[in-house]
């Protein structure tokens, strides 16, 4: 099940996970479509498909979109999600949009919650992206023929 396994297909079907570790630190914008785990510090917006976990030493400020979130870290800022977790150690403050909320005995939530609609939750790809710019557009370019 190696780099070099006989079976391709085989290897294809595991999910890949994106870790941000111990120690790092990153501020800016971040978009996936695979998992994530923060492990370290992020400052900005993060998006993704899948699940964002926080861990017991991971911490996130900002905004994240995602279709589930798990906190047990620290967490400061607005989130969307279709469930959201909030472990015993994790501590989460700002404004929740979500309609599956947890808190386990021991987590803490200091802030508000709202409902979602579809349209919070739903991650843009970049094909959508260009599709919609591309259709802003009023007048598309002429394109002169150059083989004349």
């Amino acid at each position: 099940m190696g780099l070099f396994s006989k079976n391709p297909a085989r290897s294809s079907q595991h999910t890949s996970s994106t870790i941000i570790a111990q120690g790092c630190s990153i501020r800016g914008n971040i978009e996936l479509t695979c998992n994530i785990q923060v492990d370290g510090y992020v400052e900005g917006k993060v998006r993704t498909d899948q699940t964002l976990v926080i861990s017991n030493q991971g911490r996130v400020k900002g905004e994240i979109i995602a279709n589930h979130i798990v906190i047990n870290g620290m967490y400061d800022g607005t989130c969307y999600a279709n469930s959201i977790e909030i472990l015993q150690d994790g501590k989460a403050s700002g404004t929740i949009h979500c309609d599956d909320l947890s808190i386990e005995r021991g987590g803490s939530f200091l802030g508000e919650t709202q409902p979602t609609s579809e349209e919070t939750v739903t991650v843009i790809n970049s094909q959508q992206k260009e599709d919609k710019a591309v259709s802003k557009n009023e007048k598309p370019k002429k394109v002169a023929n150059a083989a004349k």
